[in-house]
This record gives structure tokens, sequence and C-alpha cells, in this order.
């Protein structure tokens, strides 16, 4: 696969309760180069999984501006939740977007407007990004660590900031994960630079899951 980064590359932040499917449904989104999962919206210092404070689990995509735009991005967040449910019994899994710039604030209060509009009251949480706190590893492309055959794919040739930041396993994560078709897997796996067995393993697990 072509793991060259296009030369712009801008960031979104979102909370879709909890991390791990976030992170695999928009690592599957063509133009999207990296994900990263982590804690975000709060004040609590150096947060982590059993000290959250009051952040709430985000997950970070980076994408090409010229394949997708963060108001296309906005919207596949929108449809991936209910704003108009009730807030979570827990901050930590609030449905949230985290804007980093003064165009994207712009692009979510457009969006805001529109649904505001609709009627009902909107629960989904809008505020600025402060600080993003990356995640633990073992939260980071979770669906594919659980799968040592095909972790090892990845062992072998990445390092820790190497792997969490891969395009490869972004995507892999999202096949094993169940977001993406056999058929389209069928379509770009001899990129992805896995053995034979590694190619194998993944087909059987996206077909498996398709029944």
């Amino acid at each position: 696969m072509n793991t060259k980064l296009p030369e712009t590359i801008e960031t979104a932040t979102f909370g879709l309760g909890c991390f791990w499917s976030p992170d695999a449904q928009f690592g599957l989104i063509e133009a999207v180069v990296r994900t990263r999962v982590g804690y975000a919206g709060g004040t609590t210092a150096n947060p982590t999984y059993h000290n959250i404070g009051n952040h709430i689990e985000a997950v970070e995509i980076d994408f090409d501006p010229s394949q997708i735009s963060y108001p296309e991005l906005l919207e596949i967040f929108w449809i991936s939740h209910n704003p108009h449910q009730s807030p979570s019994w827990s901050r930590q899994y609030m449905d949230a977007v985290l804007y980093r710039t003064e165009s994207q604030r712009q692009c979510v209060e457009l969006k805001l407007d529109r649904e505001k509009a609709k009627g009902g009251e909107i629960y989904t949480l809008i505020q600025p990004l402060t600080q993003f706190y990356w995640a633990e590893d073992y939260h980071q492309k979770y669906y594919l660590r659980q799968e040592p055959e095909l972790m090892k794919e990845f062992d072998r040739t990445c390092d820790r900031t190497q792997f969490i930041n891969s395009l490869v396993a972004a995507k892999v994560n999202g096949y094993v994960a169940g977001c993406g078709s056999l058929s389209n897997l069928e379509r770009e796996i001899r990129n992805f630079g896995l053995s034979a067995a590694g190619c194998q393993k993944l087909e059987k697990i996206v077909s498996r899951s398709r029944h």
C-alpha cells in the first residue's frame, strides 16, 4: 500500500462513546491516513483509563483534505449517533465534537443550527479542543490487537508509534471490527504488505463476520 503522506493533513477529533469502535469505523474511510484514540475535553492533568477525570474517550482522525473535507467527516460523525438522546450516564462516553480551528468551529456551528431547526434538544457536546492525550497502547487499534496472528505482521516491522500511526493498521483494524465488506477487502488486501498467511487470516475473519 502507498503509505506516503499527503502534503497537507488536517485532524478531526470526535467522541462517540467507547473509542474502540469509532477508531475502527473512521480508519476504513478513504482519505483517512491515521487514527489514534485518547482522552480529551476535560481539565484533569495526564488522564489515564483508570484515572480519566472529567475527560471523554475520543478519536483523532488525520485526513487528506484534498480527498475528503471536514464537513464530510462531520456528517459521518453526526449520523453515527443520536444527538437528541439524553447525555450518557458517564461523561467518559459522551458524544462530542472537539473542534481545533476557527474553520472547524464554523462548520460545527452551521451543522448544529441545521439540526436545531429540525426541533428537539441537542445533547452532543461541542467545545474547542485544548489537549489530546494518547490512550494506553492496549486501546490503540483494539480489534486488531485481539488477533495475535495478524499482530505478528506488524510486530515485525513497526515500533509502537509506527503501529499506532500506520494507515495499514487502521484499515486492518476496521476490517477485523466488521466495518468493511469482503468485496472491498479483496480489492485492496494485496496492497497491505501482509504475508500470504496474514491475508488468508484477515479474509477468513471478514468472511466470518459477514454471516
